[in-house]
């Protein structure tokens, strides 16, 4: 927001968002540390735009919802004099987005519609709309979006929206230039499109540090407006006649109101003789500046932190404003601090058995049973020797648990190392794909064994790089289960809950799924099994002893056999693009001797792919 013409809008969201902000604390989330969008979604947490979840996560790449959008515009918005008398079906009057929706309503932002549809998720087009419906933006050339490959992806209604965002340069789509008009919109894609309008001011900017000026004034302030100093005004607001030594200047006045009122806050240039500055302030601005009401001249007030000179004209509480600057400080980052959630330092075993660490929970690997990993070493080496020679390429790769990630810090460590060791020397007909180093704990969910399948992408470039296909999971669409709780803590009463994500694309939701058990489920994810005690088998209806998924739209004609266990589930629809036909085998409940009758291996890549607990304790048939 640099000057008051930009738009009478924008500039009364900015105030709202800081008035509000007033009666805000910052707290921390424990997802966002690493996040591309991390200081914009930690802006708004601290200015009370935007909400984490109970258990201390924000969860930056879910879908937004429509009734969280709404809740959020809502916030950056005035209330209107006269609510709307329009119901909407599916908003009952105890819903928690009750009001927002309204206001939005009353506000024109959202249309008088027999349902708002809360729960579904927000498109990025959607969001356009609306923020340039409650900003009052205008595209002058809606032609512009033609430079996007997938601009005639865009709804009529929302073509001028969007342009205007790519015009003004809110927006300027993905790096593969498109950009994505009817895919959900992340809550973090979301806070950074929305922050890209400077509606929330940074805490180190001027607009940021008057935020904390009038958080700490306790007396009643008619709401005000924020408007930038420059030399067209700059007599009107601090009585100086030039800008010389200003680096940059505001000025808070009320939009609407008899009352005389004006803080300013001037940051001056290095080398500025700030006193004299001060005096001249002091000396020259007019407590009289306004038609029919003034100030007292006793009431108006200069003073100084650094090179920051704050002006107060002001009958109410003057001297207020005055020791809420002082009491700011403003020798670094005058935001506050999210405090830093501290590492567990040892795990606990529960009651069941699991090993719980920073609410991750896990089964524990145990000790090293060589019998078993020998044994998983050549059932691949005979299976590879005896049905594999017409294979086109043979790849093996090992999938690392969660206790994987903290073997340092339990009571009895796994040997990994050793593990390893008997694998790469039992294994020589199949080449090795090392997937450690593309994991951490975070990419797998807190309440069940399994990995997020968002949290791929480094093992998808990994499997990619030697396997030949590329997959970005930053074109598919996020689908969200909120108050998932995984296989640990299934039917245990006040267990924890997490928000899982499953990820589709037009190669998944048009894929053909041939399941050797249920022949009436044809489907990539089966959400029904979200019910059952394990709910992660919503991912190809789970572990079966054999499972084929067909993409006649395929990018090329290659085709993949997987040995897998359940962790495959939810890899290999994120593969479905890049093949013709994708076939599981699961050798826990399927004979190799069977191999023969139900798989044809001729000319196809085929990759065995086993988490270490299975190979530690499973024998594969």
């Amino acid at each position: 927001m640099s000057k008051k013409t930009f738009l009478s809008r924008s500039a009364a969201i900015a105030m709202s968002a800081v008035l509000l902000s007033s009666s805000m604390s910052a707290y921390a989330v424990s997802d966002i540390s690493n996040h591309w969008a991390k200081d914009n979604i930690q802006k708004f947490i601290d200015a009370g735009i935007i909400n984490g979840y109970q258990d201390d996560t924000f969860r930056p790449d879910n879908n937004m919802t429509r009734a969280e959008f709404a809740t959020i515009l809502s916030k950056l918005l005035d209330d209107p004099n006269v609510p709307t008398e329009h119901r909407y079906t599916d908003v009952p009057e105890n819903a928690w987005y009750f009001d927002a929706v309204q206001k939005l309503c009353t506000l024109q932002i959202v249309s008088e519609d027999e349902k708002f549809n809360p729960q579904n998720n927000v498109t990025r087009e959607q969001v356009m709309v609306m923020l340039a419906r409650a900003m009052r933006l205008t595209a002058t050339d809606t032609t512009v979006v033609n430079k996007f490959s997938d601009a005639d992806k865009i709804s009529d209604y929302a073509l001028n929206a969007v342009a205007a965002f790519v015009e003004k340069g809110y927006t300027n789509g993905y790096e593969d230039g498109t950009i994505r008009p009817k895919n959900n919109i992340t809550r973090a894609e979301c806070v950074k499109l929305i922050d890209s309008l400077n509606l929330v001011p940074n805490a180190n900017s001027l607009e940021g540090i008057m935020k904390s000026i009038y958080k700490g004034v306790t007396a009643e302030i008619p709401a005000t407006d924020i408007t930038a100093i420059t030399a067209d005004n700059v007599q009107y607001y601090l009585g100086l006649k030039t800008m010389d030594g200003i680096e940059e200047a505001i000025a808070s006045e009320p939009m609407i109101s008899s009352a005389a009122h004006s803080v300013c806050l001037v940051r001056v240039k290095d080398g500025t003789d700030v006193t004299k500055m001060m005096n001249d302030i002091k000396e020259n601005v007019n407590p009289q500046k306004w038609i029919c009401v003034g100030v007292d001249p006793k009431n108006v007030m200069v003073a100084n932190q650094g090179n920051l000179i704050l002006l107060v004209m002001d009958d109410t509480a003057p001297q207020g404003f005055v020791d809420s600057f002082n009491a700011i400080e403003l020798g670094g980052d005058t935001e506050e601090k999210p405090e830093e959630k501290p590492e567990q330092d040892k795990p606990v075993v529960t009651a069941d058995g699991l090993i719980q660490y920073n609410d991750f929970y896990m089964d524990s690997m145990g000790t090293i049973n060589t019998q078993y990993v020998t044994n998983f070493a050549s059932k691949i080496e005979s299976i590879s020797n005896e049905y594999l020679k017409d294979a086109a390429n043979i790849y093996y790769a090992v999938i690392p648990s969660k206790q994987y990630f903290i073997n340092d810090k339990v009571e009895t460590p796994f040997d990994y190392t050793s593990m390893m060791n008997i694998i790469r020397s039992g294994i020589k007909s199949a080449k090795e794909i090392d997937l450690t180093g593309t994991l951490e704990l975070e990419a797998y969910l807190k309440t069940d064994p399994h990995w997020k399948q968002e949290g791929l992408q480094e093992v998808l470039n990994t499997l990619g790089k030697t396997m030949g296909f590329t997959v970005d999971l930053s074109t598919y669409t996020k689908n969200s289960v909120p108050n998932f709780t995984g296989q640990h803590g299934y039917k245990k009463e006040n267990f924890a809950h997490e928000t899982m994500t499953y990820l589709t694309n037009d190669a998944i939701n048009n894929a053909v799924v041939d399941n050797f058990v249920d022949k009436t489920f044809t489907k990539v994810y089966n959400t029904a099994k979200l019910e059952s005690d394990t709910p992660y088998d919503m991912f190809l209806s789970g572990p079966t002893p054999l499972t084929t998924i067909t993409n006649e739209s395929a990018k090329t004609d290659k085709e993949l056999v997987m040995f897998r266990d359940s962790y495959a589930c939810s890899l290999a629809p994120l593969l479905i693009e890049n093949y013709k036909t994708i076939t599981l085998v699961d050798l826990r409940y399927m004979a190799s001797s069977l191999l023969p009758q139900h798989v044809d291996f001729t000319g196809k890549d085929v990759l065995f792919m086993y988490n270490d607990q299975i190979i530690n304790t499973v024998v594969l048939k």
